[in-house]
């Protein structure tokens, strides 16, 4: 397993551990979190594919040498884009999505292409490829979002993250932002800005069709202007939401874990899909949290055994917490208001209250820091803060 840093893999390093599933686990840092689970007993280092993608093909191979591994499995988009291009030169079979899968599912423009075609609301979006569609293609009423295809762009050395998402209310400050993210060769999406918030229908997919799927809605994201989750609760499966999910999965033929993210219109209460995640998502722990234990049905469905009905159920209502998340959204909020945001925004005495009470929710759930497993949460503070 790599990508150490991520929830996505603690996850299955918990999950795969307590089950007694034999890995070893990567990370880029030694203070990778994922590294100092009690269940992660074989771990390495190996370089990052944002520094240099041929050594970090090399080392993930020397380790699959070294500790006999037969597959190799990338959390990250990042390292899934590299081990995908480089598939070939791997000694260990990467646990990634196909080809296609990858090309229809990561990149924003192809997906919103196949959910428009199947009659799956969207936001209203232009697609920039070229600094001279600027002046003819952006006629969308401000304010308007503004986004990077790809969330990682791999060149011939090495992968990098692309630019968080923006919201621009003037013309000008608009194609500045897409000018220099199309110097820095990232193809740039446009969209009406959605005031809403975020609901997550999301699992385990074969050829397309559902395997096991939880649904679960935002409550308080990192940054109050749009991010990781903060706090997030499981709900009930809409059916809309999930006959689009699956159609969309269909169209693509997706096979694997993934998410497809729809905002919810506050005003409105219409569901716009926004973005797959053709990966494990962020929140991924909020399932086991809620007795559905997505990593180990992964791993009974790559090995050909039977997920039986009651594996597939989960709670509602339970909520999971990433505190330090939680931290940066309250210490943002306490700063008020951005001068030129166009959506709601938390007020400071409500923000306070809202995240004092979820330390006594029986409902909450801090989905790092468990008392079975506490050390994740020290060196993830160690990483994020020293």
């Amino acid at each position: 397993m790599l990508d150490g840093y991520s929830t996505r893999t603690l996850a299955c390093v918990r999950s795969w551990g307590a089950k007694g599933i034999p890995f070893a686990v990567g990370g880029e840092t030694r203070w990778d979190m994922s590294l100092h689970s009690r269940f992660a007993s074989e771990k390495f280092v190996y370089t990052s594919p944002k520094r240099d993608v041929d050594r970090f093909i090399e080392e993930v191979n020397n380790n699959c040498r070294k500790f006999a591994t037969d597959f190799i499995f990338p959390t990250s988009e990042a390292a899934i884009v590299a081990c995908s291009l480089h598939r070939k030169e791997l000694i260990s079979v990467p646990l990634i999505p196909s080809d296609r899968d990858i090309q229809l599912s990561f990149s924003k423009a192809n997906t919103l292409k196949i959910a428009e075609s199947l009659g799956i609301a969207v936001p209203k979006t232009v697609h920039i490829v070229d600094d001279t569609q600027l002046s003819e293609k952006l006629s969308l009423n401000f304010p308007v979002a503004v986004k990077s295809e790809s969330s990682e762009v791999l060149s011939s050395s090495k992968a990098s993250s692309s630019p968080k998402t923006a919201y621009f209310s003037s013309r000008g400050e608009l194609e500045a932002e897409c000018r220099s993210r199309l110097a820095n060769g990232q193809a740039v999406l446009v969209q009406e800005f959605i005031d809403g918030y975020g609901v997550g229908i999301s699992g385990l997919f074969k050829e397309g069709q559902p395997v096991a799927v939880v649904g679960h809605r935002r409550i308080r994201e990192s940054n109050p202007l749009g991010g990781p989750s903060a706090l997030a609760e499981t709900i009930e499966l809409d059916p809309g939401l999930l006959q689009a999910t699956s159609a969309l999965m269909r169209a693509i033929g997706f096979s694997g874990p993934a998410m497809a993210e729809f905002k919810i219109d506050r005003h409105t209460g219409r569901a716009y899909l926004m973005e797959i995640n053709g990966r494990f998502w962020g929140t991924v722990l909020l399932a086991p949290a809620a007795g559905l234990d997505l990593p180990y049905l992964y791993w009974k469905m790559l090995n050909g055994l039977e997920i039986e009905p009651e594996e597939k159920r989960y709670k509602m209502g339970v909520r999971g917490r990433y505190l330090v998340g939680d931290t940066k959204c309250l210490l943002l909020s306490l700063k008020g208001k951005p001068e030129h945001w166009p959506g709601e925004f938390p007020k400071r005495w409500p923000a306070i209250s809202g995240y004092l009470k979820s330390f006594f929710d029986a409902q909450t759930k801090d989905l790092i820091l468990t008392r079975d497993d506490p050390r994740p949460f020290v060196a993830r503070l160690i990483q994020d803060f020293v």
